[in-house]
């Protein structure tokens, strides 16, 4: 009887120990950080040039392709008007980039640039959009990325005491439904700045995608304006 007692005691003892693990691995599992993503960020971002020679208007995309230190690998065109494009793209070649980081590392990553460029004399308020082009990852074998995609814009209407031409950027942060939630100026034009602002509140976006799941992430929009707001004679 004693001995069968003493071997119920060890099977209840052993079964107590199990638990207990099991509830020390379920809280250790709990207590380990979710995966931090920091999206990529714009330093520094000049002026844009928009030429009074040329009547075209509309959306110029670009995807800037960073490495872990912040250093452009390369650009690459996604939405293309051939008269503006050029001038986009030496313009973003020059800004400073800050790197993303994973868990507190930096990593290599993918960064959106719409550049707006607005006659102010068209009357406007959408932005056509032409089709973009797909977006091609540097690594075929990577953890497949798809960037926001710009759904509808609008024109910043041209504020009626300004008389200057210049280019105000801004980073729109978005949630894993595309939603905006918060823009920050990076690039400011005093006339300027206020109006661009409240046109971005307007756009729509489609969330980016990482390993087929909609994540959080940022794009840049750069508002550029033209100093005439007179049509071209």
């Amino acid at each position: 009887m004693n001995g069968q007692m003493g071997r119920a005691l060890k099977i209840a003892a052993s079964a107590v120990q199990v638990l207990l693990c099991v509830l020390m691995g379920a809280a250790w599992v709990d207590a380990q950080p979710a995966q931090a993503f920091i999206p990529p960020d714009v330093l520094y971002a000049s002026d844009i040039p928009y030429s009074v020679a040329t009547a075209a208007a509309g959306v110029v995309t670009l995807a800037v392709n960073l490495d872990d230190g912040g250093n452009i690998i390369n650009v690459q065109v996604l939405r293309d008007i051939p008269t503006l494009t050029s001038g986009a793209l030496v313009a973003v070649r020059g800004w400073t980039y800050a790197p993303a980081s994973l868990n507190g590392k930096h990593v290599p990553s993918t960064l959106l640039v719409n550049v707006v460029f607005d006659p102010a004399y068209l009357q406007l308020k959408k932005v056509p959009l032409a089709p973009a082009e797909p977006f091609q990852p540097l690594d075929p074998k990577a953890t497949p990325y798809a960037p926001p995609q710009l759904l509808a814009a609008t024109y910043p209407l041209y504020p009626s005491d300004a008389s200057v031409g210049s280019a105000v950027v801004l980073a729109a942060n978005l949630d894993s439904g595309g939603a905006l939630t918060k823009v920050t100026v990076i690039r400011a034009v005093p006339t300027l700045t206020t109006a661009a602002s409240g046109s971005l509140k307007s756009w729509k976006f489609a969330a980016a995608v990482y390993a087929n799941t909609p994540v959080a992430t940022k794009v840049v929009v750069a508002m550029v304006f033209r100093k005439t707001a007179m049509p071209l004679q």
